[in-house]
């Protein structure tokens, strides 16, 4: 193992390119574990326990508006991060 990397940028390997992720799938899946856990507390905690869980309820309505609004931002930014890259350009 050598140190010369530490005290040479130059001798560093290339970065490795960033992994495609598509982040409908990912904001999809934590939209519904939101819409879960506040049909949980909904349900269980109001109806079935008479309890009123402002905070959770809360908790939870905030989770699920972020995930909309990550969902819509996504929608809007998707070419910017998923589209083609911008140093190849076609030649005309």
């Amino acid at each position: 193992m050598s140190l010369a990397p530490l005290f040479n940028p130059k001798k560093r390997k290339p970065d490795p390119k960033p992994a495609r992720v598509n982040l409908r799938i990912v904001i999809g899946i934590g939209l519904i574990a939101w819409g879960i856990a506040f049909l949980y507390i909904a349900i269980v905690e109001m109806w079935i326990k008479q309890a009123l869980p402002v905070y959770p309820l809360l908790i939870t309505c905030f989770g699920l508006v972020i995930g909309v609004l990550l969902m819509l931002w996504e929608f809007i930014y998707r070419d910017k991060y998923y589209g083609k890259p911008e140093g190849k350009r076609r030649k005309r």
